[in-house]
């Protein structure tokens, strides 16, 4: 078993957005040194990293650089090349590695995977020609949701097909743009869950209390833990992203996205290898974070089973709230902690903090996260 990467070394992190920004800090508090590789200089991890090379990802000149000033190196996001990644695993330790890169990048592969083994999916099937979607829809029935099986996140390629002529739009786009899609079953739902599940080199695994997500315009919105769902199916819920992380055999932090039916059914979506946004809560709710997990996992520190101080919810700020964004009031709200991440450039969608509310209940939640959405310009969706 290799030894521990102890501080002061240094943590290579590919991509800094606020996932790689939160990485560094709380690498950081543990004494540890930090390199970032982003296509932005401006970056929200530039501001703490101890360096930051600014390259296009696929810059093999930059990559020996990034791998040089490393000990050991991870990723924020998915959308990076895996042949670089899988050159990097030539010279030092990446954590996850290339593989289950490449599977969390492709919708199809990603399926298939978990279909091989054995866990509970959304009835779906793959078109890459106009006859494949009809022949899907008329399989799985309507509505259905096609999904582009690259480049999906926050809801982009992402189309409910409801109706013939929903499908016939959608046979011509096939037709004048050729790419691979996922038809999936549009299911009723009782609410969507995560769990971030983390897994150490020597196969220790932990979770994370199973959090409840609402999405608005196909974006996180907000989460809620505990979820508020039944025992029997948070443990559940538990159980198979331990199963998950486990079957991958991944060392670091893996987020099981799923589906809840009205049946009770548990279904798996989809799956990020990395800290996820449903998991920020545990920077002020739990005794580790998720970020700290992740530090400790690549760095084969000693893992410790998160614990929850209190009930909580994780709401986003958007660039369509920050000029609504009181701070003043805001920070009068009990329990109420800001993080706004430092981006420079403000779009609608764009995500450009959060606010995580703690108390003593999930009914005080509740009431708190309704004035928050308040003063974010948003209302309290019904149920």
């Amino acid at each position: 078993m290799s030894k521990s990467i102890l501080p002061p070394s240094s943590v290579g992190i590919i991509g800094g957005g606020q996932l790689g920004m939160m990485t560094i800090r709380e690498a950081q508090r543990m004494g540890y040194r930090s390199v970032v590789w982003d296509p932005d200089a401006h970056c929200p991890a530039s501001r703490l990293a101890d360096q930051t090379l600014t390259a296009p990802f696929s810059s093999r000149e930059t990559a020996q650089r990034f791998a040089e000033g490393s000990d050991v190196i991870t990723y924020e996001f998915e959308h990076i090349d895996a042949g670089v990644v899988a050159w990097l695993e030539e010279r030092k330790p990446v954590i996850p590695g290339s593989e289950i890169l490449s599977i969390a990048q492709h919708r199809r592969e990603e399926k298939q995977q978990l279909a091989r083994r054995g866990f509970p999916l959304v009835a779906h099937a793959l078109a890459s020609s106009q006859a494949e979607l009809w022949e899907a829809v008329r399989d799985i029935g309507y509505p259905v949701v096609a999904k582009t099986a690259t480049a999906g996140y926050d809801g982009k390629g992402q189309t409910v097909l409801s109706q013939e002529e929903d499908t016939r739009r959608m046979a011509r786009h096939l037709g004048e743009s050729p790419q691979e899609l996922v038809i999936e079953k549009f299911e009723s739902l009782l609410c969507e869950v995560s769990v971030i599940a983390v897994r150490s080199q020597k196969g220790e695994v932990a979770t994370f209390p199973v959090a409840e997500n609402e999405h608005r315009e196909n974006i996180l919105h907000l989460t809620m833990v505990p979820a508020r769902i039944s025992e029997t199916i948070r443990r559940q819920a538990a159980e198979l992203a331990r199963e998950i992380i486990e079957s991958f055999a991944l060392t670091g932090v893996l987020c099981v996205e799923m589906f809840i039916t009205r049946e009770e059914r548990i279904l798996v979506n989809e799956l990020a290898p990395r800290p996820h946004n449903s998991g920020h809560f545990s920077l002020d709710a739990c005794d580790v974070s998720q970020f700290e997990a992740l530090v400790r996992s690549i760095c084969r520190l000693p893992l410790p089973v998160p614990r929850l101080f209190s009930p909580c919810a994780m709401i986003n700020i958007l660039g369509k709230h920050m000029d609504k964004l009181d701070v003043d009031r805001l920070m009068k709200i009990p329990g109420a902690k800001l993080h706004l991440y430092g981006k420079r450039r403000i779009e609608r969608r764009r995500k450009m903090g959060h606010i995580t509310v703690l108390a003593p209940t999930s009914h005080d939640v509740e009431r708190q996260v309704a004035v928050v959405e308040a003063l974010l310009g948003e209302d309290r969706a019904p149920g």
